[in-house]
């Protein structure tokens, strides 16, 4: 019994999308400056040198994210793990959780290929 999707399963796979939140992505991967102005207070520089008040206790950011949208803008991310107080242990581990599906995702596309090589392969003894 081949433990491989078969060909109807793996059409059925749809296009990889990722969970993680894009303003932890941003939080993690931009150029930001923090600098501590106070008890749980920051200045955090963006990587254009635009400068935003954070405050991680209420939390506030200067920043039009925080401002329009109220949500935990990169800024407000960022200084938290500068402060040491994000979990980058459960950012790490839907990391790897996004990893572990996206695995599964290429495998399924794998089998796809294959099944459909050998169908071309068929296909062309009939040529």
């Amino acid at each position: 019994m081949s433990t491989s999707p078969s060909y109807d399963e793996a059409l059925a796979t749809q296009p990889f999308k990722h969970e993680i939140d894009k303003r932890d992505r941003r939080a993690l991967s931009e150029r930001l400056t923090v600098i501590e102005h106070g008890p749980d207070v920051y200045q955090v520089y963006s990587e254009e040198g635009v400068e935003y008040l954070v405050d991680i206790r209420k939390p506030s950011c200067t920043c039009p994210d925080f401002i329009y949208r109220e949500a935990d803008c990169k800024h407000i991310r960022r200084a938290r793990i500068e402060a040491g107080s994000r979990d980058l242990d459960a950012i790490g581990k839907e990391v790897q959780s996004a990893l572990d599906a996206l695995d599964d995702h290429i495998a399924n596309l794998a089998a796809q290929r294959a099944e459909l090589v050998s169908l071309q392969r068929d296909l062309d003894q009939f040529r």
